[in-house]
């Protein structure tokens, strides 16, 4: 699997924190069972520094950046939370088509303790110069939910596993597992939602890992309509990938 590869796995599982208020978590329980809609269509943009060994001339790093854009769908119901999310990214001269859909079930809504699990699947095509890649990855997640109701805050911490595969040219079909660990920070107050995130993805067969960091801030403007800026950051040990994404959110 190719470092761009890579690159594009992390930032869609970085977009499991939706761009919009408490979407992380079902309404409470006195809320009424209705459906709940939310979409969001974003841009922005992608820097990547992808850094190559060259021998005895040490590594050369390539910087480009390209533009990015995305459309986020989500809906709530009880404690069930259904999201999807659509996005292109242009960089290194690479074009990345992705999908990602998760579904998370949330124990005691409004309760200060719960707990979650969650499950998703993960899909992109990535066109090179050298031809095309296709990657698939189902995964599971699982953890405790803590709501501090009076500093208006939420933890979730998080385990999981993801099954991946990869089909490239010349290298066919690959396929390898990888352990997550994550946790999730979120704060509301009246009008606005803050969000950080730190992941972490341990790969079995090619013991590598990386790290992604993520914040965003939510500004509702009335009940329906919002706006939402976010950054994302991932680190590998041989390439850096940092975005910007703002757009606006609609409630229905």
């Amino acid at each position: 699997m190719t470092l761009l590869n890579k690159i594009a796995l992390l930032t869609l599982t970085a977009l499991l924190s939706a761009p919009l208020a408490r979407a992380d978590e079902p309404p409470a329980k006195e809320d009424p069972p209705a459906w709940c809609f939310v979409l969001s269509p974003l841009a922005g943009t992608d820097r990547n520094d992808l850094r190559r060994p060259m021998g005895r001339a040490g590594t050369l790093t390539l910087r480009d950046r390209g533009p990015m854009y995305g459309l986020f769908a989500i809906g709530i119901h009880r404690n069930w939370v259904l999201s999807n999310f659509l996005f292109f990214a242009d960089v290194n001269e690479t074009d990345v088509w992705g999908n990602l859909f998760f579904a998370n079930y949330y124990t005691n809504a409004g309760e200060p303790v719960g707990w979650n699990l969650g499950a998703g699947h993960l899909y992109h095509g990535i066109t090179t110069s050298r031809g095309d890649i296709t990657v698939q990855a189902p995964m599971v997640k699982t953890g405790p939910v803590f709501r501090v109701s009076a500093l208006k805050l939420t933890l979730n911490p998080y385990i999981g596993y993801a099954w991946e595969r990869t089909e490239a040219p010349r290298a066919g079909a690959t396929e390898d597992g990888a352990y997550l660990y994550g946790l999730t920070l979120n704060w509301r107050w009246r009008m606005l939602e803050a969000g950080l995130n730190f992941y972490r993805q341990d790969n079995r067969d090619t013991n590598e890992s990386y790290n992604v960091v993520r914040a965003r801030l939510i500004g509702m403007i009335n009940r329906r309509w919002g706006l939402c800026a976010r950054a994302d950051y991932a680190e590998h040990q041989t390439t850096d990938d940092f975005s910007v994404l703002a757009g606006p959110v609609v409630m229905f």
